[in-house]
């Protein structure tokens, strides 16, 4: 059975939200970030028709990708953290016969922190996603982030309305 790699998965990232909340039992002042997007997974849209490919086989789905636009966050200043992520799929391409493929399983997605990949300081967002498919999916996410405002070490970059469609690259 064909393994689908980070390369098979195309990332494309809304404009991250970043609010200072209070937070409400002690009146903290808290950073909430909110990251949303799209994970396409195995193929990206057809710019014209909107609709994925019909390439129809059984794949694994077993990926681990930087969020295009995370924030780089001290480990240390993330000890109170809060991580909330949830996914909903979106669209399953048709088949070449024109009938609607299968879906599979596309387990619980995860989030985690990850060292950045070139040495650099900090940790950044990574959206896991894995499970069994039978066609190309597209699978939409939301990370919401609530910690310290001072556990930012870099901000990460912002997406572009003209980039949003774009293949995204998470592994340099």
């Amino acid at each position: 059975m064909p393994r689908m790699t980070d390369a098979d998965v195309h990332l494309a990232a809304q404009p991250r939200l970043d609010t200072v909340v209070t937070e409400f039992s002690t009146d903290a002042r808290r950073l909430r970030s909110d990251y949303a997007g799209m994970a396409w997974i195995g193929d990206r849209p057809d710019p014209e028709s909107g609709q994925l490919g019909p390439d129809y086989r059984q794949r694994t789905v077993d990926s681990q990708l930087f969020l295009p636009d995370t924030h780089w966050y001290d480990v240390d200043g993330l000890d109170d953290v809060e991580v909330q992520v949830s996914a909903g799929l979106l669209q399953v391409a048709s088949t070449a016969l024109r009938t609607q493929g299968l879906v599979g399983v596309v387990a619980e997605p995860v989030v985690e922190f990850f060292e950045h990949p070139e040495g650099l300081p900090g940790v950044g967002l990574c959206l896991g996603l894995r499970g069994q498919i039978f066609s190309n999916l597209g699978v939409s996410y939301r990370v919401t982030v609530i910690c310290a405002p001072e556990a930012v070490l870099r901000r990460g970059e912002t997406a572009h309305p003209d980039e949003q469609a774009e293949e995204t690259d998470t592994t340099d």
